[in-house]
């Protein structure tokens, strides 16, 4: 075959204009969907499973301060919004095979949530809360505890959703000490 016969394999501005428009509707759908999916109705709607976090999300404070879903769920950045969509799809597909536990466990994907986003100078800033008299220093965190460990059941748990954890919480480490106080 003949180098004139070859067929003429140039882009045309054509060509480059459909990728374009693609690329620009695809940024676009995706820009949507990630939005969509940090809504705390679309949680709260979509899968029937979620319906007891939902309503007990509804009686929390942090539903009362407008704090969604993805606020504690979701790290922030482009790596905690690829994480947290990944998660959601394998989530959707045990959704709609019908694989999903009922009731649902927590996780351990569930219990990271992001607390230190709003509330840092409690918790990293030991000055500040030893300042305040506040049990939450550096020292908890250096023994390999987080939020979790005493304030479990916070947003979803009727029973402790606006409840600070009491001193019954503080003796389960502290008991010799918080005796003497």
């Amino acid at each position: 075959m003949k180098l004139s016969e070859l067929p003429d394999k140039k882009f045309k501005l054509k060509h480059i204009a459909i990728a374009g428009l693609a690329c620009i509707v695809l940024l676009g759908a995706s820009t949507v969907m990630i939005e969509a999916t940090n809504t705390t109705s679309f949680c709260s709607t979509t899968c029937h499973e979620m319906e007891p976090m939902a309503k007990s999300y509804d009686h929390s404070i942090h539903a009362k301060v407008g704090v969604g879903c993805a606020d504690c769920h979701e790290k922030p950045g482009l790596q905690g919004t690829i994480a947290s969509k990944w998660q959601g799809t394998q989530e959707l597909f045990l959704h709609v095979t019908g694989q999903v536990p009922d009731p649902i466990k927590m996780t351990d994907a569930h219990k990271k949530v992001n607390c230190y986003i709003c509330h840092q100078d409690k918790i990293m800033n030991s000055e500040v809360a030893a300042k305040h008299k506040d049990p939450h220093t550096a020292k908890h965190f250096e023994n390999g505890m987080n939020c979790l460990t005493c304030h479990t059941g916070v947003v979803h748990d009727d029973k402790v959703n606006m409840d600070v954890p009491g001193r019954e919480r503080c003796y389960t480490c502290h008991l010799d000490n918080m005796g003497k106080l």
